[in-house]
């Protein structure tokens, strides 16, 4: 048992010389931290060896773990050539990241940097933490160099794509984007960003062969066929278009900007009672309620349902005024448009009253606030004098 404990303390003391050499080597102040605590383990054994008195639990378990494993993993980092503190580094730089405190991040990832000047992981963070803080040149020229350490960082092509796309420069944004997809061809987000940027080219046909070769890795996700959707319609293939719609019903029934733009497409080719149901789908979202009531107004017009038209521009109207003003300029609403004008002219004369009305309270309000204010002043003054003479009396 003494033999044990010997040694048990020989080896302590052998990584104990060995955190110093590493400290004598970097100058780290972690490791200068973990040597004191490895002095006060080895101090605290030593004593325990000469008085032949075993220490409690807990302090054993703290000779143990601040002893031997710590230092000893320290040794088997540096024998793989695993750098433990740029490790430690990164993830506090993550940490920071995470809780938005991007300039401590910056400075947390320049010291992992200094430990590993080619290392395109820190670039690529050091990039996203310069970009958090709106300092683009910077970031850019950090996704720059995580590339050119690393060829096969697709997340900083795409990053690279975006302030290229932010900046205008759409052409430069497709390059980079297409080196992201080369490398990584089921990157979502790099497709969505690549199929903007060409209809923003005006090449909507290699933008929809973008969207289906994203189909293919994601062949679930309807915001793809969503965005699909939107090209196909800008294009006018509208048959395609409502393929693209539906299927995006088909994966998220709650889509209700795809029922509202099914609901335009049917109305465009005269199928009124398809378009009926997609737009009052689409009520549900109260973003859209205006304008899917708005358009349930020019459905029942070509129904040659004129009360129920005026109805429903009313609701419209209710939401949100603009509409009345787009009505009267609209044809298709011309066997109704008296009644649009009568009730512009009623709104009119309704918002004049009720700014009479205002101004009439407005001001016996004032008049009477004036009045308190006299009575109040002349009570005082009433009072001042009877006190006054109260105290002569």
């Amino acid at each position: 048992m003494l033999f044990e404990r010997i040694t048990f303390s020989l080896l302590c003391l052998g990584l104990l010389v060995y955190v110093f050499y590493l400290f004598l080597k970097t100058r780290n102040k972690f490791l200068l931290i973990m040597l004191s605590f490895q002095i006060v383990a080895c101090a605290v054994n030593l004593a325990a060896l000469v008085t032949n008195v075993y220490p409690r639990p807990i302090i054993q378990i703290y000779i143990c773990v601040i002893g031997i494993i710590a230092p000893l993993f320290l040794l088997i980092m540096e024998y793989l050539r695993i750098d433990i503190l740029k490790l430690l580094y990164i993830r506090i730089g993550d940490f920071y990241m995470k809780r938005s405190k991007f300039d401590e991040a910056i400075e947390i990832f320049k010291k992992a940097l200094a430990r590993d000047p080619k290392n395109s992981t820190i670039f690529s963070r050091l990039g996203n933490a310069y970009n958090a803080i709106g300092d683009r040149r910077t970031a850019f020229d950090r996704f720059a160099k995580a590339v050119e350490y690393d060829r096969n960082d697709y997340k900083s092509y795409y990053e690279i794509g975006i302030i290229f796309n932010e900046l205008g420069k759409k052409s430069d944004a497709k390059i980079v984007l297409d080196n992201a997809l080369r490398i990584k061809p089921d990157f979502t987000q790099a497709s969505e960003l690549l199929a903007l940027v060409l209809c923003a080219l005006g090449k909507y046909d290699e933008a929809i062969d973008v969207y289906k070769d994203a189909i293919r890795y994601s062949p679930d996700n309807y915001q793809l066929y969503y965005s699909m959707g939107i090209v196909r319609t800008e294009l006018r293939d509208f048959n395609d278009a409502k393929e693209c719609y539906e299927k995006v019903i088909e994966l998220n029934p709650d889509s209700y900007d795809a029922y509202f733009n099914l609901g335009q497409i049917h109305l465009l080719q005269g199928n009124s009672i398809e378009a009926e149901t997609m737009f009052k789908r689409a009520l549900y979202d109260k973003n859209l309620t205006a304008k899917s009531y708005y358009q349930l107004a020019k459905v029942y017009v070509l129904n040659g349902e004129e009360i129920k038209a005026v109805t429903y521009l009313e609701y419209a109207f209710e939401i949100d005024p603009s509409y009345r003003y787009k009505a009267e300029s609209e044809p298709m609403f011309k066997k109704i448009k008296d009644y649009l004008k009568g009730m512009h002219m009623a709104s009119q004369a309704q918002m004049k009253l009720e700014q009479e009305i205002d101004e009439k309270v407005n001001e016996k309000y004032s008049t009477q606030e004036y009045e308190q204010i006299e009575l109040t002043d002349n009570t005082f003054n009433y009072m001042d004098k009877y006190s006054g003479n109260s105290e002569k009396g």
